[in-house]
C-alpha cells in the first residue's frame, strides 16, 4: 500500500511545477521575440531590395524617356505631331520616373492601392491586358522551344 505523500513532499512537487511551468513560459515568451525579430529583419531585408528594385526600375524609365527625346527631335522636321506626341510621353514618363525616384516602397504601395479603390475597373482591365499579353508571350515561347527541340532532334 503506497505511503501517502507528506506535505513537504507534495509541496516540493508543487514548487516543481510551478517551476517548470515558469520556465516553460519563459521558453515561449523568448521563442515569440525571436519571431518577430526574424519578421521584422525579413521586413527590412525585403523592403531594401524592393527599394533597390524601384531606383532600377525609375532608371530605365527615365532613359527611355530620353530615347523618346530623342526620337521626337529627329523627326521634328518629317512628322511633327508624331514628335509632339512622343515629346509629350517622354515627359509624362520622366514625371512618373521622378515619382518612382522620390517615393519609398510603401508609399508606391499605398498609393496603388488607393487608385485600386477609387478606378477598379482601369486596375482590372490593365491585368486583363497584361495577362493576355503574358499569355500570348508564353504560348509564343512555347512555341519557339517547341521549334528548336524538333530542330535538335531531326
Amino acid at each position: 500500500m503506497p505511503q501517502p505523500k507528506t506535505r513537504s513532499t507534495r509541496n516540493k512537487s508543487t514548487q516543481s511545477n510551478q517551476q517548470t511551468s515558469k520556465k516553460i513560459d519563459e521558453t515561449i515568451e523568448k521563442t515569440k521575440e525571436k519571431g518577430k525579430q526574424i519578421v521584422s529583419d525579413a521586413k527590412e531585408e525585403t523592403s531594401k531590395i524592393a527599394e533597390q528594385q524601384l531606383q532600377t526600375v525609375a532608371h530605365q524609365i527615365n532613359s527611355l524617356a530620353s530615347s523618346l527625346t530623342k526620337t521626337a527631335d529627329n523627326m521634328e522636321d518629317a512628322h511633327t505631331w508624331i514628335a509632339d506626341g512622343t515629346r509629350q510621353t517622354a515627359k509624362a514618363l520622366e514625371r512618373v520616373s521622378g515619382s518612382i525616384s522620390e517615393s519609398d516602397f510603401g508609399t508606391l504601395v499605398h498609393n496603388f492601392e488607393d487608385y485600386t479603390r477609387r478606378q477598379p475597373v482601369i486596375v482590372l482591365g490593365g491585368a486583363a491586358i497584361a495577362g493576355f499579353f503574358l499569355a500570348k508571350f508564353l504560348k509564343n515561347s512555347s512555341d519557339h522551344v517547341k521549334e528548336i527541340t524538333q530542330k535538335n532532334d531531326d
